[in-house]
């Protein structure tokens, strides 16, 4: 489904609890959070977080890099497409490993992935394959005009998936 869709790390070594979490009644085993570094991101986290805590859950919190973003940064800057991506990745592993630190001192199982993409398609390819059960995403608010011309993330992933989708909404 997702197009340019490279993977550019495999998912951590697990942080906190490292117990496999077995499959039960648990409403919500594995908790997919797509995070861009964003106060909004920061906030699903910690949503996810309180979930996990009181379901027992599993984490995985994943990153795509935007290959329209970065082709657009390539044009704005006088930085090559290697160099755009590397300083967007050293950003996205930062983001990645303080979040990862903040949810694993309540010992509970976290990984992270880091892929390039195209957004939606790249969460939506990532719950069927990892299995989630449910998405906690950061939903930017838009109005007017902006929202009906530019959509976001948050709406495609709604439209398309076949699991539930929770908004954290700033």
């Amino acid at each position: 489904m997702a197009r340019d869709n490279k993977r550019l790390s495999q998912p951590a070594t697990r942080k906190g609890n490292t117990q496999t979490v077995k499959e039960d009644n648990r409403l919500f085993a594995r908790i997919l959070i797509p995070v861009d570094g964003s106060k909004f991101s920061l906030k699903a986290v910690r949503l996810a977080r309180r979930l996990a805590e009181i379901q027992g859950s599993e984490l995985l919190l994943l990153h795509v890099l935007d290959v329209e973003v970065i082709e657009q940064l390539c044009r704005l800057s006088n930085k090559s497409n290697d160099e755009v991506r590397a300083d967007m990745e050293g950003s996205a592993r930062a983001f990645l490993e303080d979040m990862s630190l903040e949810v694993s001192r309540q010992n509970i199982p976290v990984s992270m992935v880091l892929k390039e993409g195209t957004p939606h398609e790249v969460v939506l390819d990532e719950a069927v394959r990892w299995g989630a059960d449910l998405i906690v995403m950061g939903k930017l608010g838009k109005r007017g005009v902006s929202r009906i011309l530019l959509g976001s993330v948050a709406e495609r992933v709604i439209e398309f998936a076949n699991l539930p989708v929770l908004l954290a909404i700033a």
